[in-house]
Parts: structure tokens; sequence; C-alpha cells
């Protein structure tokens, strides 16, 4: 079990090593190429965390939608803004978003949005098509056409060459005028020189970030003051639970692996996760 890149004079010694648990979700900065080579199975965390970053999606929806960070500033100075200072809030029932990346996490945030929200869902994944709570799916060709119904866009896509920058400038001028970004997955799937400026153009109503290009945030970005921006630190999994959840995951997969079942979480290192 590791959170580290192993060696490859590591992986050469350790001649009887058959299988390697990730302690995160995405292992795209572990992946080297004697990894890929040496045969080993590669699971993930995959499972445990998909329920516990789709609520921090959902907090972070219904935060934008009801502009809760302005709030949040008024209380710190006591300020009780009157009706005409208020931006009108969202009402997400009967809303549509779109799930780039239906996985453990992303299925969650379809099932918690299509479910409890009562929003209207689409998605995008690169083999299934079996989640329940998945209106449409749609081909990555067809990306731009989805954002233009979108009134809310969620990344919980792994980081691989073919989705970095995935919301690019192109992206944000396909955008359905007035919709929310949330990202929880990886900030490199952003070009966050378009995202500020879509959001300075107001074309992107508001982002919920948890995941930046840099981390730490530079204090330099201007995304820290802007008011239609939420920004927590890659916090989205960490809850008071998550080493249980990872514990009985884990546990799980011991006995599958002594058992000869196939493991959860496993990843394809061909396509890097």
């Amino acid at each position: 079990v590791t959170s580290y890149d192993i060696p490859a004079d590591l992986l050469t010694a350790a001649t009887r090593l058959r299988w390697l648990q990730y302690m995160g979700a995405g292992v795209e900065r572990w992946l080297t190429p004697e990894l890929r080579r040496s045969g080993i199975a590669i699971t993930a965390a995959k499972g445990p965390m998909g329920v516990l970053m789709a609520e921090h999606v959902a907090a972070l929806l219904l935060a934008l939608a009801r502009d809760l960070g302005t709030f949040v500033r008024d209380q710190e100075r006591r300020y009780w803004r009157p009706f005409h200072e208020r931006r009108p809030f969202v009402e997400l029932s009967g809303k549509t978003i779109a799930v780039l990346g239906v996985g453990s996490v992303g299925s969650e945030v379809a099932r918690i949005c299509g479910l409890g929200l009562r929003m209207r869902v689409l998605g995008i994944a690169r083999t299934r098509r079996d989640a329940p709570y998945v209106d449409r799916f749609f081909e990555r060709e067809r990306l731009h056409d989805a954002l233009a119904e979108a009134d809310v866009v969620t990344l919980t896509l792994p980081l691989t060459s073919v989705t970095e920058r995935i919301m690019d400038a192109s992206a944000f001028a396909a955008l359905k005028p007035g919709a929310f970004l949330i990202n929880v997955a990886r900030g490199q799937l952003v070009d966050e020189e378009a995202l500020i400026a879509s959001l300075r153009s107001g074309r992107l109503a508001g982002a919920g970030l948890d995941a930046f290009a840099v981390e730490p945030l530079p204090q330099t970005s201007p995304l820290w003051t802007m008011p239609n921006v939420i920004i927590t630190p890659h916090t989205s999994a960490i809850t008071e639970r998550l080493g249980d959840h990872f514990v009985d995951f884990f546990r799980d997969n011991v006995r599958r692996f002594a058992e000869g079942q196939p493991l959860r979480g496993l990843v394809d290192t061909a396509a890097g996760y």
C-alpha cells in the first residue's frame, strides 16, 4: 500500500511483488514507464472516494446556486445585504448537469443530482454506459454540443494525455451562458487562463474549484478574489470516515487477491487510470 513513487531499482529487486494498492483515486503521477511495463497489478482507491467526492460536488453546487460565498463574506463584516443587492438564486431542479467522467465519482454525482436534485444528467465516459442516473451519454466528439446544453459542468475525469485541458478556450466558448463549473478532479483538466477569462466575461456564472494546475494555488492567482468562485484546498474526499472506507476497500481487495478474484479499482496502465 503506497502513495509514493516506486523507484525503478526497487521494482527490479522486488521480484515477488504482484500487486500495488494506491491510496488515491488518481494514479497518473506514479505510472512510470517501468511500472507500466512491470506487469504488476495496480489498484486505486476509486470506490471509497466516490460518495465523498460527490457530496463535495453537491456542496459546491448548492453554494454557487445560493450565492453562499457572498453571504459568508457579509457575515464576516456583519452586513445584512438588502434585497436589491442580492443576486437571484438559481433553482437547480429541472436544470441540466453534464458529468464529464462517469466513473466511481461521476456516477455518484449523477445519483445525487438526478435523484436528489431532480436534474437532467448528461454524461461522458470512455467505456461505461450503465450508470442508472445518467439520462443520456454523449461521445467526446460531441462535448461542445453537451456543454451548450448544460447549466452545470462537473469534472470527475482522470488526468490523461486525452483529457488534459479538456476545458480549454473553445470549450468555455461553447458553454451555455450562465453555467457553473465544478472541478474536484485534477487542475490540469482546465485551462486556467481561459477559465478566468470566462468568469470575467460573465459567460461562466461561477466556479467551485477543489483542484488546480499548481497546488497550493499561488497567492497571485486572480481566482482568490473573484466573488463568483469558491475555492477548497483539494479536500473533496477528506471526511472523518475516509480511513474507515479505505480499510474496508483494501480488506475486500486482500480477500479477492487471496481467492484469485478480480480486484476492485484495477488501473488500466495503458489508459492511465
